[in-house]
């Protein structure tokens, strides 16, 4: 056989393939039909139904956000001197409690200021003593040599005692500040924290008014996150949302109770999201800035309300309903809620048959083939 009529043969295959597969192609197109397309040619839609109930549903949604603090403190010593004892957990990540002592000031200098000061008011008191002791005497021989007259200020000495006094304050009121120099030789603060930075060691040298670190409170801590309008609307309807935290640092998976700490007042104009800040309840929450959180949201329960599934909203939120003699329905519901797997309008009042697969070309009154697959 020659090779010319080889590449006939073969030829005359090929084109027998080919010529086959549509025609399988066709049988196979005809027989088989597709999930809402027509059988046949006529206008017998096959769809999936799902009988909806009316009932309660409480919304519920979830959110993501970050942990952030309110802000930092800068630690500053009020006083200089030489640092003579730095707390262990005065280190970056350490934590602290309120009143603990964090670092501590040379204070021997302080303490002789106050003993110094202490002497300089007892010298005011003293003359101020002597001073009223002077002013009776005067007083009472006034009094005898002239006893229908009024005494005059020099002969009671008052400009001398008003001196005296203005003395003893002035002395009173240095000695309180070096008492409180000498308090502020021990650094602590009012809150318990965390360290995010320190620059101090023992035996360096602080002078006043210098930052040596950062700390934050844990009471600062919140979990920032952004909300779309509709998840925003129901939070904030909600009388006594059920909110919780869950976070994972170090390894540790930890779920934590919280609340709505701070709302936005408007809605970004591009993204149609909202900032808002939840807060922790427990105020001595052991995390850092920085760490991912996820949010979970119990609101609202709504009652006498239809769930229907998300594939149930067809194109223009349009959702079809299935009659007594299996005909298409058209129903436009007024959606009050819908997340990626439900859909919640008001009850009509009745159980309604919906379809749940999605539908091209439907129209009222068009002939329907259930399916129930999704039961």
């Amino acid at each position: 056989m020659s090779d010319k009529t080889k590449g006939w043969i073969q030829l005359a295959f090929v084109g027998l393939f080919i010529i086959g597969s549509f025609l399988i192609s066709g049988l196979l197109s005809a027989i088989t039909p597709d999930d809402g397309k027509s059988v046949n040619g006529d206008r017998t839609l096959f769809v999936k139904t799902k009988t909806i109930q009316p009932q309660s549903y409480q919304i519920e949604f979830d959110a993501t956000g970050s942990v952030e603090t309110r802000g930092t403190v800068n630690i500053v010593p009020e006083v200089s001197g030489r640092i003579v004892m730095v707390n262990e957990q005065f280190y970056e990540g350490g934590m602290f409690e309120a009143g603990d002592i964090l670092f501590e000031i040379e204070p021997l200098d302080f303490e002789l200021a106050v003993q110094g000061l202490n002497s300089e008011v007892a010298r005011a008191q003293t003359s101020l003593d002597l001073e009223k002791a002077e002013a009776e005497a005067a007083l009472a021989e006034w009094k005898q040599f002239n006893p229908h007259k009024k005494v005059p200020a020099l002969v009671a000495r008052e400009p001398q005692l008003a001196e005296a006094r203005a003395n003893l304050k002035a002395a009173q009121a240095q000695l309180d500040d070096a008492k409180l120099n000498l308090e502020r030789t021990k650094f602590s603060l009012p809150f318990n924290g965390r360290v995010l930075s320190s620059s101090l060691a023992q035996g360096q040298y602080a002078v006043a008014g210098q930052s040596y670190g950062r700390v934050f409170g844990l009471d600062t801590l919140e979990v920032v996150s952004s909300l779309e309008g509709q998840k925003l609307e129901w939070l904030l309807e909600a009388t006594t949302p059920d909110i919780k935290i869950t976070t994972t640092y170090l390894g540790q998976t930890n779920t934590y109770d919280g609340y709505l700490k701070r709302s936005a007042s408007s809605l970004n104009a591009q993204t149609r999201f909202a900032t808002v800040s939840f807060g922790f309840k427990d105020k001595n929450v052991e995390l850092v800035p920085g760490i991912f959180a996820r949010i979970d949201v119990k609101g609202t329960e709504l009652q006498n309300v239809m769930v229907f599934p998300a594939e149930a909203l067809q194109k223009e939120n349009v959702i079809w309903l299935v009659d007594d003699q299996n005909t298409l329905m058209r129903y436009d519901p007024d959606v009050i809620y819908r997340d990626d797997k439900h859909v919640i309008v008001q009850s009509e009042g009745e159980a309604l048959k919906a379809v749940v697969n999605k539908l091209s070309g439907a129209t009222q009154g068009t002939e329907v083939e259930i399916n129930n697959d999704a039961e």
